[in-house]
């Protein structure tokens, strides 16, 4: 396996968004409390040195002052349920992306090397248990699933808060899941806008690490939105220079969750 490498030498922190105008009308800016990874109990679907090593992951205090959004994304339920609500999804992103990324990029590359380890979860990542999967892929893409995520567009809003509570185009967050090691929806069309290709470069720029599950992902996602928004909206030619190293494919489970997060969003 590829030595865990980050893209950018210099990384900094975003600063705070504007306060979207658009909220839910039900949630007030003072009974919030910042997602977190791991939020719910760990099922028994784990071997005893895996779960003890995921527990003492997340309950690491410098672990969970770097709220890594690469993490929330799929295994935070708090995460999904901010997520219906552009100013609580805006309050997260202000936690996310007011973490120093300097500091916190070698917390999750430790834990990235550590959980493949015999006595943590090496067992249970060799048989593919998805939710050590996508542990694994949240530690080694925290940078660029940060730098992504911490976007703003034209109207000084996160760029990923506008495209998650889009609902005349729910497709706009698949793109963010891309670093994570999900594949774009096929038929998925993306808002062809400053946000996406704007993220889609941040992604374009990692697509040759043969560490990062975007190696894997980029190439067919950046031909399938340049079907939509043009053959020059985006860079379709990066890929790995080197054969990317093995990378195993998380199950079809995160994907339909995600399908299900925009339906009950659309449905509540």
């Amino acid at each position: 396996m590829p030595p865990l490498q980050g893209h950018h030498d210099a990384i900094r922190s975003s600063p705070p968004s504007k306060r979207a105008l658009g909220t839910d009308p039900n949630a007030s800016s003072g009974d919030f409390s910042v997602p977190a990874a791991f939020d719910s109990a760990l099922s028994n679907n784990f071997t005893n040195a895996c779960a003890k090593f995921l527990n003492n992951m997340r309950q690491n205090e410098d672990f969970k002052n770097c709220h890594p959004f690469s993490l929330l994304l799929q295994t935070s339920s708090s995460f999904f349920d901010a997520s219906k609500s552009t100013l609580r999804i805006t309050q997260t992103l202000d936690a996310t992306c007011g973490a120093n990324a300097s500091q916190c990029k070698p917390i999750m590359d430790k834990y990235a090397t550590e959980i493949l380890l015999a006595d943590a979860c090496k067992a249970d990542y060799d048989s593919d248990n998805p939710m050590v999967i996508q542990a694994y892929n949240g530690l080694v893409a925290y940078l660029p699933s940060y730098q992504a995520s911490c976007l703003h567009g034209k109207d000084g809003n996160y760029c990923f808060a506008s495209a998650v509570t889009n609902t005349t185009s729910p497709g706009d967050a698949y793109p963010y899941y891309l670093p994570v090691g999900q594949e774009l929806p096929a038929g998925s069309r993306p808002t062809c806008n400053s946000c996406l290709k704007s993220a889609m470069g941040v992604f374009a720029s990692y697509s040759n690490n043969a560490s990062q599950p975007l190696a894997k992902t980029y190439a067919s996602a950046a031909h399938q939105i340049s079907i939509g928004c043009g053959t020059n909206f985006l860079d379709v030619t990066a890929a790995p220079i080197k054969s990317a190293a093995p990378t195993t494919s998380v199950s079809l489970t995160p994907t339909i969750t995600l399908v299900l997060m925009f339906l009950l969003y659309f449905f509540q």
